[in-house]
């Protein structure tokens, strides 16, 4: 049986395995913001973080595949190339339902 991923095993499974994404430092630095939802399917695990550069500056959305072998966080497509929440985790729905070519 695969296992379902959240965002509290894919930040635990990075941390354990010596990752930074998720440290308080980083996210601070970044102005991160993590999105609890998690799209999972044939196509890979994917979920979505926003990042601010500063006040003036607006809000824009990321895209990040995890990866279960290495337990690392890769961005996919461009930083910062979603303007709102909704398109960003439209592309993540997307991209995890695809059916990866061999």
């Amino acid at each position: 049986m695969s296992v379902i991923y959240d965002l509290a095993l894919i930040k635990a499974a990075n941390h354990k395995h010596g990752g930074h994404f998720f440290s308080p430092g980083a996210l601070r630095f970044f102005r991160s913001r993590v999105s609890e939802k998690v799209h999972q399917g044939p196509g890979g695990i994917y979920f979505v973080t926003s990042e601010q550069f500063d006040e003036r500056s607006p809000r824009l959305y990321t895209v990040r595949r995890f990866c279960p072998t290495s337990r690392g966080v890769d961005t996919v497509g461009e930083f910062q190339q979603h303007a709102t929440s909704r398109q960003a985790h439209a592309e993540a729905a997307r991209l995890a339902v695809q059916v990866p070519q061999p």
